[in-house]
């Protein structure tokens, strides 16, 4: 472990080239995207389109530079009608463009505040172009003012003003920012609610990067409970216990020596038959389940508002990160609260650098190839990938 504040990862690069044969219809959105059917995120195409239109005046053209493609990601598609995901780089006919945290640079500018050059960080489109129309403009920050994401939260239309690339501090950023901020603001929830009273917390896919961070916030020196349970598959405990970011680290088939005490589960695999699994062996003594992500996308359900009948225990509730930052920005002000995210950010950082490999990854198949991966569950869990385009 290295003492400075800078976390050092262990950084690898996988080159791809253009896939060939694929020409497609002029896009409104980019130049080159990457689009998956919303009902059916398995299925994908590219598109190539020709130079936009003149640039009006008050916007900005960003070049994309690179994203991280986590699981997250998949929430975001799986989530896309629901959760609105869809509407920030709204698509027609049945297809959709999956956000991604990205950093990317400005190549053109017709608002008096940006200057061509800059960098800037914030959400993207899985596309080699953006174009945005900066309002609230500061020095550190400003939001899209496009008229379809004034109605979005607010936390997804924020892009931050960056500097030239530090690349050992840049892709650990880009990989583990959203998923922490996660981790972060579901913590700070469950100690805002004392845990509802439970002596123990059950978190499923234990390794992930999300139920990771989770963790990390959980057993500090603020627990809002006891005991802090990692649920995993048999192939990832070995690597779950390294992290040493549980207090216990159980296969999902150990469920039954769970002790039947006041609990909350934090369900992030979406996986029903195990959240059901867990609802029926804890019955009366789970005072909360609250429904978080969809690392296990195929075997779980997007109607997170859906009754499932039958299941002891209370109901599963949708925690929906933007609503409770935005309350605690209300609460705490814009600085105090960024600064204590960067503060925790940075501590997660230098512990991940421990166990967490990041690999860099060029061109349009690795992108096909890194989102199935991801997709299937097929990613390795001690490695994270930024893809370049």
């Amino acid at each position: 472990m290295n003492n400075s504040d800078t976390a050092h990862f262990v950084m690898t690069a996988v080159h791809g080239g253009h896939p060939s044969g694929r020409r497609h219809a002029t896009l409104k959105i980019a130049p080159g995207s990457f689009f998956v059917r919303r009902d059916d995120p398995r299925t994908f195409r590219w598109q190539w389109g020709k130079q936009l239109p003149p640039l009006p005046k008050g916007e900005i053209e960003v070049a994309a530079e690179k994203f991280a493609l986590t699981a997250n990601n998949i929430t975001y598609a799986r989530l896309g009608d629901s959760g609105r995901y869809w509407d920030f780089f709204p698509q027609a006919d049945g297809w959709g463009s999956v956000p991604v945290w990205g950093y990317g640079r400005v190549i053109a500018s017709r608002h008096e505040e940006i200057a061509e050059g800059e960098r800037i960080y914030g959400y993207f489109p899985m596309s080699s172009h953006l174009r945005l129309a900066p309002e609230k403009v500061t020095a550190r920050r400003f939001l899209d003012g496009a008229g379809h994401r004034r109605e979005l939260p607010s936390t997804y239309n924020e892009y931050s003003r960056v500097t030239e690339p530090e690349t050992d501090r840049e892709n650990p950023h880009l990989v583990l920012r959203p998923l922490f901020s996660l981790s972060f603001f579901l913590a700070d929830w469950l100690q805002q609610q004392r845990a509802f009273g439970a002596e123990q917390i059950l978190i499923s896919s234990a390794s992930s990067k999300t139920a990771l961070g989770l963790g990390f916030m959980l057993t500090g020196a603020d627990r809002p409970a006891g005991e802090v349970i990692g649920l995993t598959a048999p192939a990832n405990r070995s690597f779950v216990e390294s992290t040493g970011l549980y207090d216990t680290v159980l296969c999902y088939s150990d469920l039954d020596t769970v002790r039947r005490r006041p609990s909350v589960y934090v369900d992030i695999s979406g996986n029903q038959s195990s959240r059901a699994a867990v609802h029926r062996h804890l019955g009366d003594a789970l005072r909360h389940s609250c429904r978080v992500g969809f690392t296990h996308w195929d075997a779980a359900s997007t109607n997170l508002r859906e009754r499932e009948p039958g299941l002891p225990g209370p109901p599963p509730t949708l925690f929906f990160a933007p609503d409770h930052i935005l309350a605690r920005r209300r609460a705490w002000g814009a600085e105090r609260l960024a600064e204590t995210v960067r503060d925790h950010s940075a501590r997660f950082y230098r512990h991940a650098a421990r166990w967490l490999e990041i690999q860099s990854s060029h061109g349009p198949e690795a992108v096909e190839q890194v989102y199935l991966e991801v997709l299937e569950g097929r990613a390795r869990v001690d490695q994270a990938n930024v893809l370049y385009w």
